[in-house]
């Protein structure tokens, strides 16, 4: 099924007559639609989804709006009273072995608060009578309107789908609907319908009343559960949509810096305890300055003071021993003269003699102007060593609190002032309040729908029970008991049959499913394995060791590849050659997914994939990935003046 042109006449934002080209090819799958919000991408999609499957169509702000009065809100505010609200699809597709063109036309006018659609079928440009009549019947047959979620979905909406509850519930509906499942469930309920009609038919009169009442009963309490399952349905549908409201006033709450207004007083205190430390860093520095520290400083002048204070040691040494020496010289140069010893030992005693004289009065002649000891400069040196490590042990920790310092007085600027954030963080909290609420409210529905299946059961039970008070042992009633038999052993043959079919598929579903969750992850060995439940469809997903990974520890991106792979696995599995149309494609996911997606899904959903943008998605790099595959662009732009979404080629 491709589709070819959609033609919008006096839909919501578009007023007056508007149409766009859909056509691809199959090198070129995909049509980009960029619009800001608010400018229309979410009315083309229900557009769409509306003439296809009208009352039954999936619009997304339609919630319990009764048919009537929902297509009155569809129409243009600034259109005129009595003007025609129309919706035109053209599509080709294959039926009996041939490519046949369809043209749907719906169209209504309002009246009050009411509308009627009518339906409008052309084959091969042919007027149709039979399937414009019963349309929405054979709809089923081009699109089944339980997979429409796997070919049209929110982007924005869709990580809730990794939900365990919702994903099973997506992955029960989309089996049943490609085995043909819900064909088999319908059998169950007609026989029971059966087996219920042939034994009240044979009940005494006595009895008649009493199964009259107990049926009247099962009617208005399956009324209560239907309206019970409604309003679940619609809370869980708010409560997707707040979450995601939540999400966006997170987000704008975060780029203001609002979230640090609690933490002011935190940083506040950690700023004075930084501001202290280095205070008592700096007085320790001081007093480090008093000590020999600053000694280092002039090693050399130390040296030489050494050097003077050993002179000045020797000079004392010389002048004390001088007068003793000289004396002691006299008398051996007169015994050296005296014992006849020869002239030339004398005279070369008296000359070295005469040296050392010279050298102690050269000792002698040192000033001597310290007078201290050379002991004073003991362990100076360990000392200034020890002090020199403390001091860059000191300067090391005050560059590291300077830098705490440094980026606690950052944050505290970037905290914004209360009264200007002060609505976002309330917008928050009333977003979060009614995300609790419709939760409270959510599981009082739920344990009353648990309360009203008890209910059901023992209404169910007591009707059995009605049947089985029988007085009359005819013919009739023994046949009945035999086809009550037969019925109930076909019920359980298909049961089975249902399981065994379910199991010998679900396999290749959960290998789809895997292949296209790595396909599209950046985390090639997050998970190693993915199984799906052939009972409760409830899919479980195994980390690298093997243990079972709660979906909650995934991101938000990863949780919303989860969805895609899911979407995509149970399309594929479908072998149905669909479009698949995705608004908001690229959500919250972060580049490196965003750019699996455009390379890895984007040219392979479908034969014809339409995206609907923002100009914060498809842009820069992303575009010029996806450019080889895009088929048409365009660009819906809405005019003031004619007060009025349009399409125009060109992307952004």
């Amino acid at each position: 099924m491709i589709f070819k042109e959609l033609q919008i006449k006096n839909f919501g934002i578009y007023q007056g007559e508007h149409s766009i080209n859909l056509e691809v090819s199959a090198d070129k799958p995909v049509i980009l639609l960029g619009a800001l919000n608010g400018g229309g991408k979410t009315t083309f999609l229900d557009a769409i989804q509306l003439v296809l499957y009208g009352k039954h169509a999936k619009c997304s702000n339609r919630a319990g709006t009764a048919y009537g009065a929902f297509l009155a809100s569809c129409k243009n505010r600034s259109a005129p009273a009595d003007a025609e609200i129309m919706l035109n699809l053209s599509f080709l597709h294959r039926t009996e072995n041939r490519v046949r063109h369809y043209d749907i036309k719906r169209s209504w006018r309002v009246k009050g608060l009411e509308a009627k659609d009518k339906v409008r079928v052309e084959v091969d440009y042919q007027h149709d009578e039979h399937l414009s009549q019963y349309w929405d019947d054979f709809v089923n047959e081009f699109i089944p309107l339980s997979l429409s979620d796997l070919f049209f979905f929110d982007g924005e909406k869709i990580e809730n789908l990794a939900h365990p509850q919702r994903s099973s519930d997506l992955v029960k509906t989309g089996i049943e609907s490609l085995l043909g499942l819900d064909l088999l469930s319908q059998l169950q309920i007609d026989l029971s319908q059966v087996d219920k009609k042939r034994r009240a038919g044979n009940v005494d009169q006595s009895v008649m009343s009493k199964v009259e009442a107990c049926e009247d009963e099962m009617g208005q309490h399956n009324i209560v559960m239907s309206d019970l399952k409604k309003e679940l349905a619609e809370i869980e549908q708010q409560l997707s949509d707040t979450n995601i409201s939540i999400n966006k006033a997170r987000q704008a709450v975060r780029n203001t810096g609002a979230h640090l207004i609690e933490k002011r007083d935190e940083f506040k205190f950690e700023l004075g305890a930084v501001e202290a430390k280095l205070k008592l860093n700096k007085t320790e520095q001081i007093k480090l300055a008093a000590g020999v520290g600053p000694l280092a400083l002039v090693k050399d002048l130390i040296e030489q003071t050494k050097e003077q204070i050993r002179l000045e040691t020797d000079a004392r040494q010389a002048k004390v021993l001088d007068q003793a020496i000289s004396v002691y010289d006299e008398k051996i140069l007169t015994a050296l003269k005296t014992s006849s010893a020869p002239e030339q030992a004398i005279e070369y005693v008296s000359h070295t003699m005469a040296e050392q004289a010279q050298a102690r009065q050269q000792l002698t002649s040192v000033e001597c102007y310290l007078n201290t000891e050379l002991g004073i400069f003991n362990g100076l040196d360990e000392r200034i060593e020890q002090e020199e490590k403390q001091r860059q042990r000191l300067k090391k920790e005050a560059t590291q609190l300077l830098e705490q310092q440094a980026l606690l007085q950052k944050q505290l600027d970037t905290i914004p002032a209360y009264e200007s954030v002060k609505h976002l963080i309330t917008e928050l909290a009333e977003y979060e309040a009614t995300f609790k609420n419709l939760h409270t409210r959510l599981n009082q529905k739920q344990k009353l729908l648990e309360q009203a299946t008890a209910k059901n059961n023992v209404l169910s039970q007591r009707y059995t029970n009605l049947l089985a008070q029988q007085n009359k042992d005819t013919f009739e009633q023994k046949r009945t008991i035999q086809v009550s038999q037969h019925i109930k052993k076909l019920k359980a043959t298909l049961q089975g049959f249902a399981e065994q079919l379910v199991s010998e598929n679900i396999e290749r579903l959960q290998t789809l499913v895997k292949q296209r969750f790595d396909v599209l992850g950046r985390k090639s060995q997050l998970i190693s394995d993915l199984k799906i439940c052939p009972t409760s469809f409830i899919i479980t997903l195994f980390d690298t060791s093997g243990n079972a990974l709660e979906p909650a520890k995934l991101s938000a991106g990863e949780r919303q590849l989860l969805a895609i792979a899911i979407l995509w696995g149970l399309a594929e599995a479908s072998g149905k050659e669909l479009p698949t149309v995705i608004d908001t494609p690229l959500g919250r996911l972060d580049g490196k997914h965003r750019s699996n997606l455009i390379k890895s899904y984007f040219p392979k959903a479908g034969p014809q994939v339409i995206l609907l943008s923002t100009d914060e998605e498809i842009i820069g790099n992303y575009y010029k990935q996806l450019k080889p595959y895009i088929a048409r662009e365009f660009h819906i732009s809405y005019n003031e003046q004619d007060k009025t979404s349009s399409f125009n080629e060109g992307y952004f």
